[in-house]
């Protein structure tokens, strides 16, 4: 973040925060259910956030408050969540990733350097998803984390058959778990949106913003239940993916009494995984950014099906 921006929001943040307080605590709940209505639905959801520490335009001290608004929602609702670290960004923010542990989540990994699967050899992505995990592999032990999650970054699993085959034999052999999303927003546009808001101060104008995302994030949980039901007839274990940025520490507490109000109760990733439908294997090439339930919704290619694979 630009030096005049840091200081326009250190400035802006605190008068910015002060009247949105007044609009919060007057604004009525996102939903009407009852607490039997919630129990009712009994349904799982796993909460991961990526590119931990926090997003690379913010400076340290925006990255810890950051970390501290999500954990103290997390500690609110009694959820585990887990959360994915960029090893090129964690720089002297050690602290935050104790933090992460002491408070009984998960950490996981990316490629270190952020480095996506498109455009780069297989051997070359495997490396970076090593040295990810290299990265962390010292804090993981001393907390006695038994589990290696590794969420590839964008989603692209890969665009072609050989270059994805190879890149999860290659997690199989190294006894890497991949996070899978089921549940993906575009929480960086409306966090881009925040940004401007703060420096606007306009509290107002914030509200308007926070009632779209959450009207956002529920049509998206519509869509993975949907999709849920049409290829397990049933209702899966959810995974929703967010990010280490502002939006999430701000709204995170609006989200999680929302997806509770839906009837979802927070469970862990290794509880998330181990719902069947992990379990499945997608036919999706592609560089698009789409979510697990997505990718299993895509018809097997022709070639595959006349192999009988």
């Amino acid at each position: 973040m630009a030096p005049y921006l840091v200081e326009m929001t250190k400035q802006c943040f605190p008068l910015f925060m002060a009247g949105l307080t007044v609009i919060l605590v007057a604004s009525a709940s996102f939903s009407q259910s009852t607490e039997g209505e919630r129990k009712a639905a009994n349904k799982k959801i796993c909460i991961t956030f990526d590119i931990l520490p926090a997003e690379r335009n913010y400076e340290q001290a925006d990255r810890v408050e950051i970390n501290k608004g999500i954990l103290a929602a997390l500690a609110k609702h009694d959820a585990r969540a887990t959360g994915f670290v960029v090893g090129d960004n964690i720089e002297s923010d050690w602290s935050i990733l104790v933090a992460w542990l002491e408070a009984g989540h998960t950490l996981g990994f990316h490629t270190f350097s952020g480095q996506d699967i498109e455009g780069v050899p297989a051997r070359v992505f495997n490396g970076d998803i090593i040295k990810g995990q290299k990265a962390i592999e010292d804090i993981l032990q001393s907390y006695k984390q038994k589990s290696r999650y590794f969420r590839f970054p964008y989603l692209h699993y890969g665009s072609t058959k050989e270059i994805k085959d190879a890149v999860a034999d290659f997690l199989a052999e190294s006894k890497i778990t991949v996070a899978h999303a089921t549940i993906i927003t575009e929480d960086f546009v409306y966090n881009l949106s925040l940004e401007k808001l703060i420096r606007r101060n306009d509290s107002l104008e914030f509200k308007a913003l926070r009632d779209e995302y959450i009207a956002h994030l529920l049509e998206r949980v519509a869509r993975a239940e949907t999709l849920a039901d049409r290829i397990m007839h049933r209702q899966v274990r959810q995974i929703l993916q967010l990010r280490a940025n502002r939006l999430s520490s701000m709204f995170l507490d609006d989200i999680l009494s929302t997806l509770e109000d839906k009837g979802y109760s927070f469970i862990s990733l290794k509880t998330a995984l181990n719902d069947k439908v992990y379990a499945r294997r997608d036919y999706y090439y592609g560089s698009k950014v789409v979510s697990f339930l997505e990718r299993l919704a895509a018809p097997k290619p022709k070639k595959e099906e006349a192999a009988g694979q």
